[in-house]
């Protein structure tokens, strides 16, 4: 069976004086904040994407790190 993986998008928008930072998946909210700059809000979605990606159930299947890996050799 073929594993499916989730394609991600980020969304700012300028509301007001704020700006709006959004993740979602398939037209899905996943996680959204809204933030003073747009620097701010662009590090803050990023950040959210790479939890998410770090947080993945596909990611299980994967080997251990490499330290893991060397202290099972010896």
């Amino acid at each position: 069976m073929p594993t499916r993986f989730l394609i991600y998008d980020l969304a700012l928008k300028k509301r007001g004086r704020r700006w709006m930072w959004s993740v979602t998946t398939e037209n899905q909210l996943i996680i959204f904040g809204l933030e003073h700059s747009r620097a701010a809000a662009s590090y803050k979605a990023n950040s959210a994407l790479l939890l998410l990606l770090l947080s993945a159930p596909y990611r299980s299947g994967l080997s251990a790190p490499a330290s893991q890996q060397a202290r099972a050799r010896h």
